[in-house]
C-alpha cells in the first residue's frame, strides 16, 4: 500500500461500509436453497442452464460475482488460488463486480478500469484490504482516486470514471448477476451452467473451495 495508508488515515475517517445481502449471508441468515443433481457430476449446486455437454468439458468457465464488502469474497481471493493451482491451463475465471443497494459503482468501475492498466489483481486486493484491514469507506471516489495515484494510475482512473464504456460494463455485469439470480456473494456460475454459493456448499467460503474441487474434477474427468 506504500504511502497510500499513511495518507488515508490523515485525511480520511474510517466509515464502516455495508452490503445488504452480502452482510446477510455471512452473519448466518443464508437463504434456503434446492440443490440439483446432474448424471456425472458431484458436489452441491444448483443447476442454471442446460448440461448438455457439461460433462467431460475440456476447460471450465468460472464467473465470480462479487462485492468488495463481503468478507466471503475477500477470504475467495486466498481460497481461489487452490483453484488456479490445481487447475491451471483448464481454469478461465472471470470476475464480475456487483454492488448493493447504497453502495456506490465506483469500485466496480475501478475494477474495470484498472483491469485495462494491467493492474486489476493488485488494485482489487489493494482495494480489499483497505476496506477490512484499516476500515475505511472504498465506496467514496476520494479514496480510490488515492490509491490510484499509489498505483501511478490516477488520470487513468479519473478518465474511466467518466468513460460510458466503463459505466457499461459494470451495468452489464449487474444485468449478468440479476440473470443468474446472485443475490449472495460470492456467487460463482459454471460454464453458465452451474451456481455455485458459500449457503449452497454448507455456509464457508473454504467449503465452497472444497465443494468447487469435487465438481470440477467430476466435469473434466470423462
Amino acid at each position: 500500500m506504500k504511502y497510500a495508508i499513511a495518507f488515508i488515515f490523515c485525511v480520511l475517517l474510517a466509515f464502516p461500509v455495508t452490503g445488504t445481502v452480502a452482510v446477510s449471508a455471512e452473519k448466518g441468515h443464508r437463504p434456503k436453497v434446492k440443490l440439483d443433481q446432474v448424471p456425472g457430476i458431484k458436489g452441491k449446486y444448483q443447476l442454471v442452464g442446460k448440461a448438455d455437454g457439461l460433462k467431460g468439458a475440456r476447460q471450465i468457465e468460472m464467473i465470480e460475482f462479487f462485492n468488495y464488502s463481503c468478507g466471503h469474497c475477500y477470504r475467495f481471493l486466498e481460497t481461489s488460488k487452490r483453484l488456479h493451482k490445481k487447475y491451471k491451463g483448464k481454469l478461465l475465471h472471470k470476475k464480475s463486480p456487483i454492488y448493493w443497494g447504497q453502495q456506490t459503482p465506483y469500485p466496480a468501475m475501478a475494477f474495470y478500469i484498472s483491469d485495462e492498466q494491467g493492474v486489476e489483481k493488485k488494485f482489487t486486493q489493494e482495494l480489499f484490504d483497505t476496506n477490512f484491514q484499516l476500515h475505511v469507506n472504498i465506496f467514496q471516489p476520494r479514496v480510490i482516486k488515492i490509491l490510484a495515484r499509489d498505483y501511478g494510475i490516477e488520470e487513468e482512473m479519473a478518465k474511466g470514471m467518466q468513460s460510458p464504456s466503463i459505466k457499461a460494463k459494470v451495468q452489464s455485469s449487474l444485468a449478468l448477476a440479476q440473470q443468474f439470480k446472485a443475490n449472495e456473494t460470492p456467487t460463482v456460475i459454471i460454464n453458465e451452467t452451474l451456481k455455485v454459493t458459500p449457503s449452497i456448499s454448507g455456509g464457508s467460503v473454504d467449503l465452497m473451495t472444497d465443494n468447487l474441487v469435487v465438481i470440477f474434477d467430476s466435469i473434466l474427468n470423462p
